[in-house]
């Protein structure tokens, strides 16, 4: 009689172990999956504001170019502040002159120093998420050359 119930159960069926050990296999690789997926995510959305940033960036550049093509540093200065709506804010030092404006939720510093060579001067443009930022999302300098 023992014979024939043994005879009954054979080994096609899996055991709990091995249900477990393949469960957790496949979590293990889903996990590793979701996790690739969640970084390229971040990493893409990153790239994004960066590359915002760096627009944003370009665009006013080119709108302080035209000013300094039009005219000197002193009527450049007060161009920006009027046609380009830029508000100044104190520097640190005399030959320096920080701007700033927010357009579309970005927050955009602009620093113009007088260079040594007369007629030039250092431009700095830097793009935050918010106001007061740390870390700005696009930065790109040039140098002016006014009333050219």
């Amino acid at each position: 009689m023992i014979n024939k119930v043994s005879k009954h159960f054979t080994n096609k069926g899996l055991t709990l172990v091995e249900v477990l050990v393949s469960i957790i296999l496949i979590s293990l690789i889903l996990f590793t999956f979701f996790s690739f997926l969640i970084q390229s995510a971040k990493t893409g959305k990153t790239s994004e504001e960066v590359v915002d940033g760096t627009y944003l960036a370009q665009l006013e550049m080119e709108k302080v170019y035209e000013v300094s093509r039009k005219g000197d540093f002193n009527s450049g200065i007060d161009e920006i502040v009027k046609s380009l709506t830029y508000k100044q804010i104190t520097s640190t030092s005399q030959d320096e002159y920080v701007f700033e404006k927010s357009i579309d939720g970005r927050y955009i510093k602009l620093k113009l120093k007088e260079h040594s060579y007369p007629g030039m001067s250092y431009l700095v443009i830097e793009v935050f998420d918010q106001e007061n930022g740390t870390r700005p999302r696009a930065k790109m300098e040039t140098i002016l050359e006014w009333g050219s």
